[in-house]
């Protein structure tokens, strides 16, 4: 590896995990209908998206670090899904080093 993370590799897998299946859930189901008021509802919504948010940027940083190639594709991709772009990303990342 070149550079390494900003944060460890298992860490940014658990907050991309967090973050998409957070983010996909609370925007797929309504839970005022079981009875949670909505601010609380709205909760996991946003901390789903400060996982992929986070998740985004500690893995942008680290495609320009290292000079990825199509580091706008993967760049692209973490903004538009962070967290399941970016388990993508960190299971093809070792496949990076070794071309290198």
């Amino acid at each position: 590896m070149k550079a390494k993370l900003l944060l460890p590799e298992n860490i940014i897998y658990f907050l991309a995990l967090f973050g998409a299946v957070f983010t996909g859930f609370s925007i797929s189901f309504d839970f005022t209908s079981v009875g949670i008021p909505l601010a609380a509802g709205k909760f996991p919504t946003y901390l789903g998206l400060l996982c992929s948010f986070i998740t985004a940027v500690v893995l942008t940083i680290d495609v320009f670090r290292n000079d990825i190639p199509g580091k706008f594709w993967w760049t692209f991709g973490f903004l538009i899904s962070g967290g399941i772009t970016g388990i993508f990303y960190l299971r093809s990342l070792q496949k990076y080093f070794l071309r290198s």
